[in-house]
């Protein structure tokens, strides 16, 4: 051990195995970004990588998975539930590995030439490894999330395997060399066990997606249908006002009156407004305009799509009419003066840009980090039928390739949607 290349070598070895199991747990759930966190869930996952683990002795393998889980929790994001089935998922087979190795391998003859040190660090390497390769594999594109009964279908999946290696660790004698085959095999088993857990997770995780995108594609769908009827009772009473007059015509004088005025107020023979080329924009804007009035709140658009857009028209609808939604959700905690909505959109050069922007409360200010992570939550009580509308967005902007952002800025929060036609 005195020589320094050796040392070098086994300090380098040393680091890796850790810089490698962060990067596979940074895949599975977002660390919080001040030192000290990243620096605790550093240590905790040195701890249990390095945590040498015999049968027979539970003091070790306790103390390794009570501290990581305590470091997930205090460093790492999302529900307490996601925080303790990944910590828990992610320190069993780690320690299933740990335990396979100083329990069952280094007994093996070949292991008493001296070069336990190195063979240690080499064997924690890739284990790491083989985590994250199997995590990296299986990775989705977006953030990997769950529903709550998932997690907790996974955590009811991790107790055979974890009761396998506590059952080894706990019970198991130490040298015993006739049980070394069964302990060897128990050990492979957890932890072959846990790695198809963790695809089993991803599997839910696509399907999740799937659900969703297929529930935005319906919402959307069943959101351009409904501006769609509306337009044909539109066009229907139009057509139909030579029966109103005529109506008009045989009422009494005293009634008349009330039938115009009926007549009037009724939405449908309000003018469609032409802020664009496209008619979908029109329409959705015309609609969205009277909602905002009725409410109180300013609105706003200034538009320059001076023809057609080439978008399917139920994401189109949706794209505007979730974007004005929302930014009329976000200024109703305001007193009615200061509610405003304001849009901007155009395209040009082969991209349609889309801005909404609305102002908001300073309680609404104080949750502004939110928007960095994940998208704002509904404030509806309902969340199983709200809280779709910039999912929604999203989904749209995605499938034809563009970028969403969220912002909060001077007060205001800020919607940008880039879209190439």
């Amino acid at each position: 051990m005195n020589n320094p290349y050796r040392m070098a070598l086994l300090l380098t070895l040393g680091m890796l195995p850790v810089a490698v199991f962060y990067q596979a747990l940074s895949c599975l759930i977002q660390v919080k970004q001040k030192w000290r966190h990243r620096f605790l869930l550093a240590t905790g996952s040195f701890l249990l990588i390095f945590m040498v683990i015999f049968t027979g002795d539970s003091v070790n393998f306790t103390c390794a998975i009570l501290f990581f889980l305590f470091c997930m929790w205090v460093a790492c994001k999302g529900t307490r539930l996601k925080r303790v089935t990944i910590g828990l998922m992610l320190a069993s087979t780690i320690l299933a590995l740990n335990g396979l190795y100083d329990s069952c391998i280094t007994s093996l003859p070949y292991f008493g030439l001296g070069l336990n040190d190195l063979w240690y660090l080499l064997f924690r390497l890739a284990s790491t490894l083989f985590l994250y390769l199997c995590i990296r594999h299986n990775k989705p594109e977006c953030d990997f999330e769950l529903a709550p009964s998932l997690w907790r279908l996974i955590l009811l999946l991790c107790i055979p395997p974890l009761g396998i290696v506590f059952s080894l660790v706990m019970f198991a004698p130490y040298d015993r060399s006739d049980a070394l085959i069964l302990y060897t095999a128990l050990f492979l088993v957890a932890i072959f066990a846990f790695v198809g857990i963790i695809r089993a997770a991803f599997v839910l995780n696509r399907h999740q997606k799937l659900e969703q995108e297929n529930a935005l594609a319906a919402y959307n769908q069943k959101y351009y249908e409904t501006m769609e009827i509306q337009q044909f009772e539109i066009r229907r009473l139009k057509h139909d006002l030579a029966n109103h007059l005529q109506m008009i015509q045989s009422l009494p004088a005293a009634e008349k009156d009330s039938y115009i005025q009926q007549m009037i107020e009724n939405p449908v023979f309000e003018k469609v407004l032409v802020y664009s080329g496209d008619a979908t924009v029109n329409a959705v804007l015309t609609a969205k305009e009277r909602m905002m009035r009725q409410h109180g709140i300013s609105f706003c658009a200034k538009v320059d799509i001076p023809h057609e857009l080439p978008f399917e028209k139920p994401d189109l609808c949706a794209l505007f009419a979730n974007a004005l939604d929302n930014a009329a959700e976000g200024c109703a905690a305001l007193e009615t003066g200061k509610r405003q909505v304001e849009l901007t959109a155009r395209a040009a050069k082969g991209l349609l840009a889309l801005e909404v922007r609305n102002p908001f409360t300073e309680k609404q200010e104080t949750s502004a980090v939110q928007f960095l992570d994940s998208l704002p939550k509904t404030t509806k009580s309902d969340t199983a039928k709200h809280g779709f509308g910039l999912r929604s967005i999203q989904a749209t902007v995605k499938k034809y390739g563009g970028t969403m952002e969220l912002r909060q800025e001077d007060g205001w929060f800020c919607l940008f949607c880039f879209i190439p036609e």
